[in-house]
């Protein structure tokens, strides 16, 4: 039985190199007295897999010798891997003469639909709810 190749890493090992300082600091950027260096967040997710095979009684062959001998024996086979990343825009640091401040970049939009979708949530539910009662209550009473 030929042994299974693992699968490489390598990608995810040349990913796991390339995080850094630089991924979450932007380069700098001079003009005048004033620096100003961009700030994000940076998240990154890895997965592997791999594996190999079993005969047909669902248990690992243990006899090589025999598993030539028996053509109905099923061979295996696996495989998979993936990574994925991003990086979001948090703020910027500015040094200037009066000291280092840090300014958070906000999203004006993001904060009010939120509110409005947790409104319209809300509403569907307490209808839904007060609804379901309404049929319940006339089912009994048609009932009795």
């Amino acid at each position: 039985m030929e042994t299974p190749k693992i699968l490489s890493t390598e990608p995810i090992e040349h990913m796991v190199d390339r995080i850094g300082v630089d991924s979450v600091f932007g380069q700098p950027t001079k003009e005048g007295d004033v620096t100003v260096i961009p700030v994000a967040q940076v998240s990154y997710g890895f997965g592997y897999g791999g594996g190999y095979g079993h005969g047909l009684n669902g248990e690992a062959d243990e006899d090589e010798d025999e598993v030539e001998e028996d053509e109905s024996v099923s061979e295996g086979g696996g495989g998979g891997a993936g990574a994925g990343g991003r990086a979001t825009p948090r703020g910027y640091i500015r040094i200037g003469a009066d000291g280092v401040t840090y300014q958070a970049i906000s999203d004006e939009i993001r904060v009010p639909l939120a509110g409005i979708f947790m409104i319209v949530w809300s509403v569907f539910w307490v209808t839904w709810t007060i609804r379901t009662l309404i049929k319940a209550v006339a089912s009994r009473k048609k009932g009795a």
